[in-house]
């Protein structure tokens, strides 16, 4: 097993990064390899990911634990993972994300461009997208959310 921890600082409070880290099914937009999450309830997803030509479909079980934690396994052999990512409060408009994951690559090479996603040369290229996607989204949603006085939040660009 390969392990990887790597951080990263988000200009967002705690619960709007915890929310969307659960959003599962958007990780393809910030995750490098990952093609597709599903929840299937609660506590399982199916992922598919794409990586040096091939696909790989298999089950996690997930568990949460509302803004503090969220981890998987595989529920599988193939690939064998599992994550722990961790939300810490800097301070009211800032949180630390950690995250921990450990692969058996499956005999691939340790490159960015054979391995599969949660490795090392992966996860923090995949943090420093979730940072760009969860602060460009509260951006947006600041500027779509009025103020007491009926205004933007935020003036536009």
């Amino acid at each position: 097993m390969t392990a990887a921890t790597e951080s990263v600082d988000v200009d967002v409070p705690l619960h709007t990064a915890y929310l969307q880290w659960t959003r599962f099914e958007e990780y393809p937009q910030f995750m490098d390899g990952v093609e597709e999450v599903v929840r299937l309830d609660a506590h399982h997803h199916y992922w598919r990911t794409y990586t040096a030509g091939v696909t790989r479909e298999f089950g996690t079980e997930t568990e949460e634990l509302p803004d503090e934690r969220v981890s998987w396994c595989t529920v599988s052999d193939e690939p064998r993972h599992h994550a722990l990512v961790t939300f810490r409060a800097v301070d009211a408009d800032h949180t630390t994300i950690d995250v921990v994951t450990e692969v058996e690559p499956e005999g691939l090479t340790d490159t960015t461009e054979t391995t599969p996603p949660f490795t090392a040369t992966r996860v923090r290229p995949d943090l420093l997208r979730f940072k760009e996607l969860v602060e460009t989204k509260a951006l947006g949603e600041m500027r779509d959310t009025p103020s007491p006085t009926g205004h933007s939040r935020i003036p536009p660009d």
